[in-house]
């Protein structure tokens, strides 16, 4: 028994000579991890805005397939995806003149409240 710990510890240190200790391991800053995540989720959103039907069919209908703007996106760098991802947000949720339909809605509900206290 006392032949094998021999051989074994003589393998251990042959091999602590041989192969180069060339792994490292540092501390990772918290803004890093915030980028690294930021960064792709702008990419997710910026693709999922791309995949949506009605943007779909607004490329076609500028004569651009939707698999050429994955394309596009994917040969995009980071800044370029932040921008966009950016102004994604930035658009309105709805209808670009909901205003009207609110102001129509409220004049008709004005005029039917005259129309029953006359």
């Amino acid at each position: 028994m006392k032949l094998f710990y021999k051989l074994i510890s003589q393998l251990l240190i042959v091999s602590m000579m041989l192969l180069p200790f060339s792994t490292q391991a540092g501390m990772i800053g918290t803004d890093q991890v915030v980028a690294s995540a930021t960064g792709q989720a702008s990419v997710d959103k910026v693709r999922d805005f791309v995949s949506r039907t009605d943007v779909v069919k607004q490329f076609e209908a500028l004569g651009l397939s939707a698999t050429t703007a994955q394309d596009r996106v994917n040969a995009m760098t980071q800044e370029e995806i932040n921008r966009i991802a950016g102004k994604i947000d930035t658009l309105p949720a709805g209808a670009t003149e909901s205003w009207i339909w609110w102001t129509l809605g409220v004049i008709v509900v004005g005029l039917i409240i005259w129309y029953q206290y006359k």
